[in-house]
């Protein structure tokens, strides 16, 4: 078992939105939402959130958002790399309002409730990267983070390394985080997460 202070803890969900995981995500072609689905890991994360929550530990989203009113001056601001090439083939103008918000909206399955927190990054995987994640963290009085989301070797493994660069206690749940594949999922989970923290499953985790 991996114990845990609930009073100094906080739950961070990185990038659980319809375009990495959900089947109609522009993001699809990744696979991270198969993975999820198969793995089960929106329900396993389903219930962690309740546990929390009814434990009063702070609940943060982290989200990516994108300008897509400077499109096209967007999409060439953006690396000509994999991880964006998707995002800079898209023409913004000819996406509808409202499938611009139905991609960014978190899943129906993780809905906010009004207690919990959203932290919105610009085009980076890292959500403390020029965001007010670390002041939302230490105006909590929070010294250890757990971590769920997607995708488990990018955007949330970022994240986890900048919060352990800043002295967090970082724990790693993994049946709440998904990736690609299980080659990558077990390489993130198996052999970079253990030098950055702790990891257990969510029912592995003891509340204190």
């Amino acid at each position: 078992m991996t114990k845990i202070k609930g009073n100094s803890t906080a739950f961070i969900i990185v990038d659980a939105q319809n375009f990495v995981l959900h089947e109609n995500g522009f993001g699809a072609g990744w696979g991270a939402w198969k993975f999820a689905q198969e793995k089960d890991m929106v329900k396993k994360t389903g219930k962690a959130i309740e546990r929390f929550r009814a434990a009063k530990i702070p609940i943060i989203f982290v989200i990516m958002e994108l300008r897509p009113q400077i499109s096209p001056a967007l999409n060439d601001n953006l690396p000509d790399i994999d991880f964006w090439k998707p995002i800079r083939e898209m023409d913004f103008t000819k996406i509808s309002h409202e499938e611009g918000e139905f991609q960014g909206r978190i899943i129906d399955d993780f809905t906010p409730h009004p207690e919990d927190l959203i932290v919105a990054k610009y085009h980076t995987m890292s959500g403390f990267h020029n965001t007010d994640l670390d002041r939302i963290l230490r105006t909590l009085h929070c010294d250890t983070l757990l971590f769920g989301g997607a995708v488990t070797n990018l955007c949330v493994e970022s994240t986890v390394r900048s919060g352990f660069d800043r002295g967090y206690n970082c724990v790693v749940l993994s049946d709440c985080v998904a990736s690609v594949s299980e080659e990558a999922q077990n390489f993130a989970v198996d052999m970079i997460f253990p030098f950055l923290g702790k990891v257990c499953t969510s029912e592995e985790l003891e509340i204190s």
